[in-house]
């Protein structure tokens, strides 16, 4: 995969992170945020790298409404669900 390819990967799920998270409130993304950086001092832009981090702190701020998360994730980067990155992210955000 070339370099360009993965720096758009890891824009596409920063923003499908941030969309669905949008969704919520914007206090509920900055506490998002905020999370990541103090409990794994990483942001929303290493998601790609970091599912089961991003899981964490989603899981924790959202409990049963983490689906509804996942959901909106999946509707935004639906096109590119089969490329293996994304696949990978996807697979641990779910199980």
């Amino acid at each position: 995969m070339m370099k360009d390819d993965y720096e758009a990967y890891r824009e596409l799920v920063e923003v499908a992170v941030e969309h669905a998270l949008i969704t919520m409130g914007s206090l509920e993304l900055n506490k998002a945020k905020e999370m990541l950086k103090e409990n794994y001092n990483i942001t929303l832009a290493d998601s790609l790298e970091h599912p089961d981090y991003l899981k964490k702190v989603l899981c924790e701020l959202f409990g049963n409404a983490y689906q509804n998360i996942l959901d909106t994730i999946y509707s935004v980067i639906e096109k590119q669900q089969e490329e293996k990155i994304i696949k990978k992210f996807l697979t641990i955000m779910e199980s």
